[in-house]
């Protein structure tokens, strides 16, 4: 028994070692990213991980998500996902690739409702996009605007400097 926990750990641990980070810019290539992935860092620079949760938005279209569905395509057939799932949270499970080296790839996560009831698949790049769903961070109008009253607030005297310089360091990645 404790030979299979020690195999068992071992494997896992190898599993951990191999999954990778998938960037925006290695779907540009002809060959399509290998797997696992633990984290997808966006076009817009964003990272997202497995565990993360994501917001739905609204949809694109009047009544359904055009980059969203719902069912894993395995044991329920996929369905675009209806508007009454806007505002409800997706935990990230998992990041794969989707796509053709004809059409392009492109990242796709697999989540769960909060309740674990509903499986979503997302084309992420578009359903950010398209605020199918909420972007995670800030815009770069949003983080000038909050560095702006921190700059303020220094000024006033109610923040250090080194407060002042602690935000900014945050902030200064959204700005375009």
């Amino acid at each position: 028994m404790k030979k299979l926990i020690i195999i068992l750990t071992i494997m896992l641990s190898a599993i951990n070692l191999l999954s990778q980070e998938l960037k925006y810019s290695d779907l540009s290539s002809n060959v399509r990213p290998q797997g696992p992935f633990k984290s997808y860092i966006s076009k817009e620079g964003t990272v997202y991980k497995v565990g993360d949760t994501l917001k739905i938005g609204f949809p694109s279209s009047n009544k359904t998500f055009a980059f969203l569905s719902q069912g894993d395509g395995v044991l329920i057939a996929p369905e675009q996902l209806k508007a009454s799932f806007s505002g409800s949270n997706s935990v990230i499970k998992n990041i794969i690739i989707g796509g053709t080296k004809r059409s392009g790839f492109y990242a796709m996560v697999r989540g769960k409702s909060m309740s674990g009831i509903t499986t979503y698949t997302i084309q992420l790049e578009n359903a950010i996009a398209s605020g199918e769903i909420k972007r995670s961070g800030m815009t770069s109008d949003e983080a000038l605007s909050e560095l702006k009253k921190s700059k303020d607030k220094l000024d006033l005297g109610l923040i250090t400097q080194e407060k002042y310089d602690s935000i900014k360091a945050v902030l200064i990645k959204y700005i375009k």
